[in-house]
């Protein structure tokens, strides 16, 4: 009698383990909203493991509660013509585009990566007037002019943008 409670002991803990493997196998066939669903599911049945592992699925596709979250994917990139030879072109560039781009996050009210929809290129041609294949040494002294102008006044809007964007 012993021995049958543990091996019907033992094949729960089987088909336990079996369903378990065949749930975390269907996770990545889900689409973003049967995911989120199913999370939310778990989430008020209370099965810790089961939201653990679909949260993790989440923040894997960056889905949902996840979908803002796109640390190290949003990079400026800035391409500058090859005639470009001032070693400072490419820093007052970089430092009045990203000031370009956090006043259009401001404008927007968006918390997305800031260069999403606004390229170099879009940048250059609303700044100096002229796309950036066209940018010449010569607008380093613009491109740091628009920035001592914007950044300062830009720098702690966008401080209290980010710590609400933080908070969602």
């Amino acid at each position: 009698m012993m021995r049958r409670a543990s091996d019907h002991v033992t094949a729960v803990a089987v088909l336990v383990c079996f369903a378990s493997f065949a749930a975390a196998q269907d996770i990545a066939t889900f689409s973003d909203i049967q995911l989120i669903e199913e999370t939310r599911e778990a989430v008020v049945a209370q099965d810790a493991e089961a939201a653990l592992e679909l949260l993790s699925e989440m923040q894997r596709r960056r889905t949902g509660i996840f979908a803002g979250d796109k640390t190290g994917t949003c990079e400026e990139v800035i391409d500058l013509p090859e005639g470009i030879t001032d070693w400072r072109f490419k820093g007052a560039a970089r430092q009045a585009y990203i000031t370009a781009a956090k006043t259009k996050a401001l404008e927007a009210g968006t918390c997305g990566c800031l260069f999403d929809g606004f390229s170099f290129d879009n940048f250059t041609s609303e700044v100096l007037g002229k796309s950036a294949s066209d940018v010449v040494n010569d607008d380093r002294g613009n491109l740091e002019a628009y920035l001592t102008q914007h950044q300062r006044e830009n720098e702690a809007h966008y401080r209290d943008l980010e710590t609400v964007c933080r908070s969602m």
